[in-house]
C-alpha cells in the first residue's frame, strides 16, 4: 500500500504506459499485423519484433527528429523484412496500414492519458523516465504532450537504460527531489518497478500484457503465475486509477 503523505512527484514511463495503457507493443502490433496477414504465427512475429528491437538498438536508424509515425514505419519495415525472410508474404501496403493504425492508437492513448496527468500535475511535479531511441522529444511534441512534463529522462540521451536503477535516480535528480518523495509509474515490474523502488521510490505498476504473455489477435485471458509484489509497489489497471489513490 502506498504512503502518499509526503509525495511530491510522479515519474512516468512512456512506452507501454502512456502510449498503450499497459500493453507491451508486441500486443499492440501483432493483432494489427494479423488483420493484414490472417493466421500469422505469433511465435514468428515475436521473433520479428525482437529482431527489430535489436536492430534499432545496434544501428542508428531512428533520427532525433523522427516522430512516432516515422519510428513505426522504420520499425515495421525491419519486421517485414524478417517476416519475408521467414516465408511470410507481406507488402509495403501492409506495413503502411499497420503503422497508420498503430500511430492512431498511440495518439488517442496519449491524448486521453494527458488529461489524467494534467489533473495530477495540479498537485504534483511530473517527469518522464523512458527507454527510447533519442527522439522522444520529437514524439512527445508531435503528440502535443511535451509541455506536460517538467523533465524527460531518456535512455539514449543520458546513456543509462532500464533496468539500471540509475536512470530512475537521474529522473528524481532532474526534478531536484529525493526518491523517497517520488512515485514511479510504469508497466514493467522488472524494468520500472524493481529498479525504481531499489533507489527508494514507491511504485504504481500498470498491469496489462507484457512481453512474457503470448500475443493473441482475439479476446481471451491467459493464466499466469502472479508475482509476489513488495509492499512499496501497488498494482493498478488503468492510469485513471491514480487519481483515486492520490
Amino acid at each position: 500500500m502506498l504512503h502518499t503523505d509526503n509525495i511530491q512527484a510522479l515519474l512516468f514511463d512512456f512506452g507501454g504506459t502512456i502510449d498503450t495503457g499497459g500493453l507491451h507493443w508486441l500486443h499492440v502490433l501483432y493483432p494489427l499485423w494479423e488483420d493484414r496477414l490472417p493466421g500469422l504465427d505469433p511465435g514468428i512475429y515475436r521473433q520479428a519484433f525482437a529482431h527489430g528491437e535489436r536492430t534499432l538498438a545496434r544501428e542508428r536508424i531512428i533520427l532525433p527528429t523522427d516522430n512516432f509515425l516515422d519510428l513505426l514505419e522504420k520499425k515495421l519495415a525491419i519486421q517485414a523484412t524478417f517476416l519475408q525472410e521467414n516465408k511470410v508474404a507481406c507488402t509495403i501496403r501492409d506495413q503502411k496500414v499497420v503503422a497508420d493504425e498503430a500511430y492512431q492508437e498511440a495518439l488517442d492513448n496519449c491524448q486521453q492519458h494527458s488529461l489524467i496527468i494534467k489533473r495530477l500535475k495540479q498537485k504534483y511535479k511530473v517527469g518522464m523516465v523512458s527507454n527510447f531511441y533519442g527522439n522522444l522529444h520529437a514524439v512527445l511534441e508531435d503528440f502535443g504532450i511535451v509541455d506536460i512534463f517538467e523533465t524527460v529522462t531518456e535512455s539514449a540521451v543520458v546513456g543509462v537504460k532500464k533496468p539500471d536503477p540509475q536512470i530512475w535516480q537521474l529522473g528524481c535528480d532532474s526534478l531536484g527531489l529525493s526518491p523517497s518523495v517520488c512515485i514511479a509509474v510504469g508497466d514493467s515490474l522488472i524494468k520500472d518497478m524493481q529498479p525504481a523502488t531499489a533507489i527508494g521510490c514507491q511504485g504504481l505498476w500498470l498491469r496489462g500484457k507484457g512481453w512474457e504473455d503470448e500475443p493473441i489477435s482475439g479476446p481471451g485471458e491467459q493464466q499466469r503465475d502472479e508475482p509476489e509484489i513488495p509492499v512499496d509497489i501497488q498494482s493498478i489497471y488503468s492510469l485513471e486509477q491514480i487519481t483515486t489513490l492520490l
